[in-house]
């Protein structure tokens, strides 16, 4: 990841960790933040990042953004399916590691989850690094995107 990016990402982190510490709100806000910068990636005009046509699209997308951020995403090659594949992630970009993370870090995937329902895949986390596994492992299932504009 180039190290300006680096540094963001790590930064975000510590916001996520310091909003979700905020009595009764905090990961309420986390989690609301997250889903905006999702909407905002994919709202903007530009941005690259839209809508695809089946699950092939959604991994070709996943490992082009990951290519570009110089973050490897490893597919899981025997959990490739018509409608879902699995990947591993070596280690967190926002840096989460510890048990007393699981809050901040699942906030924090709440971007990625709205992202790719957006796009039009459902993200779901099997493993996770915060809970104890050595990489976390993603669950990425066909489910045709936006249903409607209420799931905005």
């Amino acid at each position: 990841m180039p190290p300006q990016t680096e540094k963001m990402m790590l930064r975000l982190g510590k916001f996520y960790e310091r909003l979700c510490k905020i009595p009764m709100i905090g990961e309420t806000l986390a989690r609301s933040f997250a889903r905006s910068m999702a909407r905002f990636a994919f709202y903007t005009p530009g941005s690259g990042v839209k809508r695809q046509d089946s699950i092939l699209g959604v991994k070709k997308y996943l490992l082009e953004t990951g290519k570009k951020m110089n973050f490897p995403f490893e597919i899981i090659p025997e959990s490739v399916r018509p409608d879902s594949f699995e990947f591993f992630v070596g280690y967190c970009p926002y840096g989460f590691k510890h048990p007393d993370q699981e809050k901040p870090c699942d906030a924090a995937m709440d971007m990625d989850r709205k992202l790719f329902k957006l796009i039009g895949s459902e993200l779901v986390i099997k493993e996770s690094v915060v809970k104890g596994a050595p990489k976390c492992r993603i669950l990425m299932k066909w489910g045709g995107g936006i249903k409607s504009k209420g799931s905005f």
